[in-house]
């Protein structure tokens, strides 16, 4: 089992997804209905001898971080300040206060959208991404690595 974990001291939701395959060679677990996948040591060490064709399954589990329900003021991330900004622009038209925070990663920053008032932020997310009068937006890591949100894009090319 591989975990992965935010930041020490969150408490963060587990959450865990679990996929049967065989070992073939290598550290190579051919999955079924999906890719391969190669097991290397940053993921939890060296794999014991193990024969070829055997069955595995394969869980990870992670400490799910919540950008979008808005549990502790979050209602959106992103890799790219423009759409925080613009984003943030936009709760303000609807009389949505909003604030822009940076969060640091080894490889990556995110901007993140906090709601200051409680109350606001079922608003803020309906508006968003939850409704389709809203901006129907889909989180950046829905896409592969630097790749652009499309479905930011396409809001900024309707309005």
């Amino acid at each position: 089992m591989f975990t992965l974990k935010n930041a020490p001291g969150k408490i963060m939701p587990k959450k865990s997804n679990t996929w049967s395959g065989f070992y073939q060679d290598q550290g190579i677990i051919q999955l079924e209905n999906a890719p391969q996948m190669k097991v290397s040591q940053h993921m939890g060490g060296v794999l014991p001898s193990i024969p070829y064709g055997t069955r595995l399954e394969v869980t990870l589990v992670y400490d799910e971080v919540d950008y979008l329900h808005g549990s502790t003021g979050i209602v959106w991330a992103t890799y790219h300040l423009r759409q925080a900004e613009t984003i943030k622009a936009a709760l303000l038209a609807q009389s949505i206060g909003c604030e822009v925070r940076e969060q640091s990663f080894p490889g990556a920053r995110l901007y993140l959208l906090r709601i200051p008032e409680a109350h606001d932020a079922p608003a803020a997310i309906d508006f968003i991404w939850r409704e389709d009068s809203g901006m129907r937006l889909k989180p950046d890591w829905d896409y592969p690595a630097g790749a652009e949100n499309k479905s930011f894009r396409k809001w900024i090319e309707e309005i």
